[in-house]
């Protein structure tokens, strides 16, 4: 027969269960969990980023292996959620995660804890309850996720020099989020950039320049934020042409991330790169 101190004690055995676990997420979400295993990656993982990251083999050895190990990092530590028939989850984990490190490769901080806790990815355009429209991707700051259509991804890697890469767009809107709360001395250096972006447009014709020339998309033009995020598509895919048609925007974009995607670090003085 059970007695009533047997059901306190199945309660406190429930109770107890129920913390651990929430303690369990918790850690896990704000990437302390010591029993998430970090597996390196596999010579095939290695050649898809090579397929898909033009400049991941142009990477001196020492800084390929930073960019390695930051991506088994990421890809461990940040919650993926995917939803619905999408395929290919494992592909699309290493490419998102090295999407997010190459671009903060020149900083400190790439682990974007203040900012980024998890990445949705649906099959296709998703229909966002939010502000009920659909989309292709979004930044939602309030949850801190980014959220993604798979096909999209895919097709911004397809071609890699048309400046259009959903990955690149969506965590640039992250990282932006992310410094714009921080105090560190590449967050203030971050938020100086996007002051003398926004001085530019405000110069004289600059604004009607940038759209005359058809090189950025022109939803960047929507607000600063947006224009950040389509010029880091530009700055990361073709930047030969963006440093000859737009130089000073070119070096202003240059001193946010830290790095540059046409000259490698070790060719370059004076820009940090810290583990």
């Amino acid at each position: 027969m059970v007695t009533e101190h047997d059901i306190k004690i199945l309660a406190l055995f429930f109770l107890c269960v129920q913390a651990l676990y929430i303690l369990y997420y918790t850690i896990g979400l704000y990437h302390l969990n010591p029993f998430i295993k970090k597996k390196p990656l596999s010579p095939s993982e290695q050649q898809l980023l090579a397929d898909n990251f033009p400049i991941y083999t142009k990477l001196p050895i020492d800084l390929r292996e930073k960019c390695d190990k930051r991506i088994v990092w990421f890809r461990s530590r940040k919650r993926f959620v995917f939803y619905g028939k999408v395929e290919r989850r494992k592909e699309l984990k290493l490419l998102l995660s090295a999407s997010a490190v190459l671009m903060t490769l020149g900083l400190k901080n790439y682990k974007m804890m203040r900012s980024l806790l998890r990445i949705v990815v649906y099959p296709s355009k998703y229909y966002s309850r939010i502000n009920r429209k659909h989309h292709l991707g979004e930044y939602n700051p309030r949850f801190k996720t980014v959220i993604f259509s798979a096909d999209t991804i895919w097709e911004g890697f397809r071609i890699s020099d048309d400046n259009v890469n959903l990955a690149l767009h969506e965590f640039a809107h992250a990282l932006s989020f992310e410094m714009i709360r921080k105090n560190s001395w590449e967050a203030r250096k971050f938020r100086v950039g996007l002051k003398k972006i926004k001085e530019l447009f405000l110069r004289e014709g600059y604004a009607q320049g940038l759209a005359d020339s058809k090189y950025f998309r022109e939803y960047g033009m929507t607000n600063l934020q947006e224009f950040f995020s389509v010029a880091v598509e530009n700055y990361a895919e073709t930047p030969q042409i963006f440093l000859a048609e737009f130089p000073e925007l070119y070096a202003i974009i240059q001193k946010m991330l830290g790095f540059d995607f046409q000259v490698l670090p070790e060719h370059r003085s004076g820009v940090a790169m810290e583990t």
